[in-house]
């Protein structure tokens, strides 16, 4: 069967019914995703990794059990949320979330100079992120680097859409007030898509 052609409900209920092959396709299919998103919150890759294979191990064991009114990306994001919380309760740690803003952004130009204020920029930008309240920085973070919708976010932290709007219009402004007469205009593009609307 190609699982890639059917249905997400229906794949969802192949693997309620037992069907092995339907979960290893949606693990494969979000596994990575899943990884990196655990490893923003734990920074950590060995532990990561043990995490999200608790993830899809659990989503396999309690498949007869699953009602899943999400999306399925929704439902596998807000699964590892919660379980990587209780992780770092249990631990008795709490970290900054954090996510490279390198990888997320691109230089346009090798010359030294220009290298130099994207290189400011970039490290302005992530002071700037991670001194967002920690509500406003988490949705701000998953909108931007994890690439969730609106409503994908909203269904993860089971809150309200306007509240992901609203949330990440006030962080947006906060950005780009504490970057005002830094950036000049032409770096304006460098990471144009992190601070647009």
């Amino acid at each position: 069967m190609e699982f890639d052609q059917i249905e997400e409900e229906e794949l969802i209920n192949l693997v309620k019914g037992g069907d092995r092959l339907a979960w290893e396709y949606i693990t494969k299919e979000y596994y990575q995703a899943i990884l990196n998103f655990i490893n923003g919150m734990v920074r950590d890759w060995e532990t990561a990794e043990e995490l999200v294979q608790d993830i899809f191990v659990n989503f396999w064991t309690k498949r007869e059990g699953l009602n899943i009114n999400l999306s399925l990306k929704a439902y596998l994001y807000r699964a590892a949320r919660n379980h990587t919380l209780n992780f770092l309760k249990r631990r008795n740690f709490e970290r900054e979330y954090q996510k490279g803003v390198a990888e997320t952004m691109v230089v346009s130009s090798n010359d030294t100079e220009d290298a130099y204020h994207f290189s400011e920029l970039e490290k302005r930008l992530s002071t700037a992120i991670e001194g967002l309240p920690d509500k406003m920085k988490e949705i701000f973070k998953m909108s931007r680097f994890e690439d969730l919708t609106y409503k994908e976010i909203a269904d993860t932290l089971d809150v309200p859409v306007r509240t992901v709007h609203y949330q990440i219009g006030l962080a947006l402004k906060q950005l780009r007030e504490q970057l005002k007469g830094f950036v000049d205009p032409s770096l304006m593009a460098v990471g144009g898509a992190l601070l647009s609307d």
